[in-house]
């Protein structure tokens, strides 16, 4: 029996049965006894275990009959049979037992192993699950006794084992305990060999009884570990031969998706069988488990039939699509329960402890992973099957039936979403540092196709699209993530903690702590002195001139037109929250909307349905992966209608009901939201809903898989006074209010950009009239306070990027030629301010024939002008510098410069002949602001006397790398690390500069270190660059003639367009 040399393979649980006539199971464990006196247990070493005699001080054996090759063929049949019969199987099922005698490394021979052999490959596997369950070792098999159940006493059955598995013949060996390891095999020639066409690109065979960890083929830029490039998921979806299977058995079974082929099925039947396939394991209390020492043992013989049932179900219907040769078979992965754990060895199981508490391994059936082999079948399985549903046909499991009669039934499947899928392996290179390795979003969860409830209706529930126009979309997205965007500051939750993503009020703040609206006083309560704080205090709502009431639609429509047109992002806002007031939902409803209860109301004829009211606005930004849980809005906070504008990237939006009215239909709803969209929510939709955006990373629209962008989101709602209830009332109502709720007034303001702490035009107008003209002057900020948006994102990264910003502006000598051309046509001799002069580039040309006084906000800056990177005295024999003469190179060893605002310059009032402000105005982020600094220009400069300015266009050459959608925003600078570190040197010895720890630097490159220092600076982890956000506002073509003509005493004398800027120069006449 040694000596067989068929070669066998291992049948794995994800594999098809073989399609051999016969089944075999390979035994593996110690089938002789072991000694009870050697310590560590050590097996008898001599032939066939024998038994050990000492005569005349001499050691002899004599075999004892354990050890006999037929006695354990014998005994392993006769229990094997017994077990199989009260595992429910028939004792012919087994046909033999073949020991198989191995040599040891002493020479000496053991029985180690056990080939079996079945009827039916089908039996096999059921004998291993049954082994594997039991966890039954060769004590249990060989020196036990087997009681199978007389029909009676249900309790009886079972396996009893004797004198502890000591040898019944009296050797000195005991049976272990441990339990056998247990293998499904089949013959085989070498499959790779034969197939090796598939090996092409790789195996088509999973080779490891453990299944693989498997990834949707998705781009994921947030995950550190297993990152791919939209390149490197496109080669692997045209490699791979894996899907991934969504949808088929889950939740969702329903009773009616359960029939009997013929005959009517008892629901108690069906119950079971849904709680099998919903991932629940079954009381197996019931006498279907394995009696063991006295111990029910659930060997989970129904979820192990029924899963098998399953498998061959899916199988039948997939095999269509398998063209590999041969007909190989099709591989599936059923999802282990991740609550199902190992139970303890039976042997040590308490005889107090509830058999209940021994854990049964769960499958579930809802999602599973296919292994096709190819990647031609693969994509014909996706194509073929998307979105349709399968009959599945299996036969019940014995154990289910309790003896019963043998049946089939058809389960039908929901409706399957199938995509990509591939074997998770992680990048080597992202795995050097897992100690510092960033927490990073999970994997993208599976998401529900939306066409699986096209067939439910909310009533109240509009979806517009276009809405917006593209242009609109790409100039709001560009204001309302900008630099001038108001976020409002960290917002608390009901349940303590923050509101991660950002968010933006108008009009009104919803407060997320009490989830309500926070209504303010509109006579100007808003503190706007600093004597405390006002959480309410939230920019007033963009509005259009006061006459919008007597505007007609199209007049706003062309208002909103010519805004965009002329890029003024909050006119325009405020046009499209007009135009969302006149909105007449019901003119968007068709007929069949309006016969099948998806229209709000009943509509008379001429009838609108519009929201005039619309008083409140949230802007909300969500990120890839980000969603929001599910809610109503506060009924007592926002009258109905909810008008909800998506920007820039869709999503889908889930919609469940949330008052139980008796009707069991349309209890949720699927619906996508596209870019450029008007959601509606009405009546059922507003106030029997809740509404939620699931967290994941992609969304499936109709078997499309959409991934996700970053949105934003416009939410317009009618907020409401405040309620007056009767004391000792608890649960609000609306009808539980004392005094009818009315809408509060609309707050709204004309002065752009909004900002927190503003006061609406008709509050502010209420403040001037009480107060004097020495306080009126504080309701206005001060021109020349610096806003934070310069201080952060202007001045802070010049006085970072200045040694990189020499290098590699100052030193090249490169100048503008308008500005160069003004130079050259001022009269020799004349005294020039240059206004942001920054590291002093145009001093050489100045001083050919002039005199030069530089200024700028920027220290460091003005350093490079003076200096060298080592500070020592500046060069001057460059040649910039060659047509200067000796007392003009002295002036430019030693330029005078100072440190100053272009608000508030060190100058004497006309004391200069001409002035130049070269890339310094579109860094001023308010209009006031630029007005200001034209007017400092004028001051200083004589009557008669000129000023250049130039400034960045909103207008780009074709050809430009550069495209602008919004006049306001915030322009990334890349920063070498090699700068930034001369930079950082100088501060070294500030006690307010943060060196990292050596700790806290570990593992990180220089650029990283440096961006964690820098405050607003981001790290570049592709190209190894620390970046900086600058802010910079684009000009439009005849803006700055515009602010001109509002400084008295200006006069603009020419006006041009060069390179992607606009120049002016303007003359000062009195």
């Amino acid at each position: 029996m040694g000596g067989d040399s068929t070669y066998f393979k291992t049948v794995l649980p994800h594999e098809p049965l073989p399609g051999q006539q016969f089944g075999f199971v390979h035994l593996q464990g110690a089938f002789v006894p072991k000694k009870k006196e050697m310590k560590g247990a050590q097996s008898l070493h001599r032939p066939l275990c024998p038994e050990e005699k000492v005569v005349d001080n001499e050691e002899q054996t004599t075999s004892c009959k354990c050890t006999e090759i037929d006695y354990i063929q014998t005994t392993l049949t006769s229990k094997l049979s017994s077990l199989i019969q009260l595992c429910g199987m028939s004792p012919c099922d087994l046909l033999s037992v073949q020991p198989i005698i191995q040599e040891t490394n002493k020479g000496d021979n053991n029985v180690g192993k056990v080939r079996l052999q079945l009827s039916t490959p089908a039996a096999a596997r059921r004998l291993c699950c049954r082994i594997r369950r039991g966890n039954y070792g060769p004590r249990d098999l060989l020196a036990s006794t087997i009681i199978t159940d007389d029909g009676n006493d249900e309790s009886a059955s079972g396996i009893t084992v004797q004198n502890e598995g000591v040898c019944p013949f009296g050797c000195k060996g005991r049976y272990v305990g441990k339990a056998v390891m247990v293998t499904e095999i089949t013959p085989s020639i070498d499959v790779q060999q034969q197939h090796q066409e598939y090996y092409d690109d790789e195996p088509f065979r999973w080779e490891r009884a453990a299944p693989p960890k498997f990834r949707r083929l998705l781009t994921n830029s947030n995950s550190q570990k297993f990152k791919l490039t939209e390149d490197e998921v496109a080669d692997r979806r045209g490699k791979t031969r894996f899907v991934y299977l969504d949808n088929v058995l889950g939740k969702e079974l329903t009773l009616n998706d359960i029939t009997l082929d013929g005959q009517t099925m008892d629901a108690s039947m069906k119950n079971d069988l849904m709680s099998i396939f919903q991932g629940e394991s079954l009381d197996n209390s019931t006498g279907f488990g394995v009696i063991k020492n006295g111990l029910l043992q659930q060997d989970a013989r129904i979820e192990d039939d029924l899963r098998h049932a399953f498998q061959e179900a899916l199988r039948d219907n997939l095999s269509q699509y398998d063209s590999s040769k041969d007909s190989l078979g099709i591989e599936l992965f059923v999802n282990a329960d991740s609550a199902a754990g190992k139970k303890s060895k039976p042997d040590n199981i308490k005889p107090k402890q509830d058999p209940k508490d021994t854990v049964a391994t769960r499958l579930l059936f809802d999602h599973l992973h296919i292994g096709m082999r190819s990647n031609d079948d693969a994509t014909n399985l996706i194509q073929s099957l998307q979105g349709k549903r399968l009959q599945l046909k299996m036969e019940l499991p014995n154990a289910l039936l309790q003896n019963s009669v043998a049946t089939n039934i058809t389960i039908t499947t929901g409706k399957l979403y199938l995509d990509y899928a591939d074997v998770l392996q992680p990048k080597q290179g992202n795995l050097r540092n897992k100690k510092n390795e960033v927490k990073t979003q999970k994997e993208p969860s599976k998401s529900e196709c939306t066409s699986s409830t096209d067939h439910v209706h909310i009533a109240g529930l509009h979806v517009i699209p276009n809405y917006v126009s593209v242009q609109e979309e790409q100039m709001l997205m560009a204001g309302l993530t900008g630099p001038h965007a108001p976020w409002a500051p960290p917002q608390l939750t009901t349940t303590g903690g923050h509101i991660k993503r950002r968010v933006q009020h108008y009009g009104y703040v919803f407060d997320y702590e009490s989830s309500d609206v926070l209504r303010r006083d509109d006579g100007g309560s808003n503190d706007i002195f600093g004597k405390g704080s006002d959480k309410s205090a939230c920019p007033a709502l963009p509005c259009m001139d006061a006459n919008v009431a007597e505007m007609t639609d199209d007049e706003v429509e062309k208002w909103t037109e010519r805004a965009v047109e002329d890029v003024k992002v909050w006119e325009a806002l405020a046009g499209v929250i007009e135009k969302t007031r006149r909105f007449d939902v019901s003119s968007v409803l068709s007929e069949g909307d309006l016969n099948d209860g998806v229209s709000t109301m009943s509509l008379d004829e001429g009838t609108k349905q519009t929201y005039p009211h619309l008083n409140q606005l949230t802007i909300n930004e969500y990120n890839p992966g980000e969603g929001i849980g599910s809610h109503v809005d506060t009924v007592t906070a926002f009258d109905d209608g909810l008008l909800i504008i998506t920007l820039n990237g869709g999503i889908v939006m889930e919609f469940r009901k949330a008052i139980d009215d008796g009707d069991d239909s349309n209890m949720r709803k699927l619906v996508y939201l596209p870019p450029r969209s008007l959601a509606v929510l009405s009546r059922d939709a507003r106030y029997k809903y809740e509404h939620m955006i699931v967290s994941r990373m992609t969304d499936t629209v109709n078997g499309e898989i959409i991934p996700r962008k970053l949105r934003v989101s416009l939410t317009l709602r009618t907020a409401l006074t405040a309620p007056v209830f009767d004391k000792g009332i608890g649960k609000i109502s609306l009808a539980q209010s004392k005094v009818p709720q009315s809408h509060l007034p609309k707050y709204e303001s004309k002065v752009f950009p909004p900002r927190w702490g503003q006061l609406s035009d008709a509050a502010l107008a209420n403040a001037s009239s009480k107060i004097g003209d020495e306080e009126d002057s504080l309701v206005d900020r001060s021109d020349l306070i610096t806003p934070e948006t310069e201080s952060k994102h202007v001045h802070a990264v010049y006085d970072a990027i200045a040694t990189q910003w020499h290098h590699t502006r100052g030193k090249r000598g490169v100048l503008w030629p308008g500005a160069t051309q003004f130079i050259e046509s001022l009269p020799p001799g004349s005294i020039i301010a240059d206004v942001g002069c920054g590291d002093g580039k145009y001093f050489a040309e100045i001083l050919k024939h002039s005199y030069v006084i530089g200024t700028d906000i920027s220290e460091p800056l003005l350093k490079t002008a003076a200096t060298r990177d080592d500070g020592k005295r500046k060069n001057i024999d460059g040649p910039q510098y060659q047509r200067l003469s000796k007392a003009k190179r002295a002036l430019s060893e030693n330029p005078s410069v100072a440190v100053a605002d272009c608000l508030h310059i060190p100058l004497r009032s006309n004391s200069c002949d001409a002035a130049i402000s070269i890339a310094v105005m579109h860094h001023l982020s308010t209009e006031a602001r630029r007005i200001r600094c034209l007017a400092e220009l004028k001051r200083i400069v004589k009557v008669g006397g000129r000023f250049n300015v130039q400034a960045w266009a909103l207008e780009q050459e074709t050809d430009s790398k550069r495209k602008f959608h919004g006049t306001d925003l915030l322009v990334p600078f890349n920063a070498q690390p090699k700068y930034l570190q001369t930079q950082a040197k100088s501060s070294e010895n500030d006690d307010n500069s943060q060196q990292p720890s050596s700790a806290e630097s570990k593992g990180k490159g220089v650029a990283q270190m440096m961006a964690e220092q820098y405050d607003g600076a981001e790290f570049d982890s592709k190209k190894n660059l620390v970046v900086f956000q600058r802010y910079c506002h684009m000009y439009r073509k005849g803006e700055l003639e515009s602010l001109c003509q509002r400084v008295p005493g200006l006069e603009v004398l020419e006006s041009a367009y060069e390179k992607g800027n606009w120049v002016i120069t303007c003359r000062v006449c009195e």
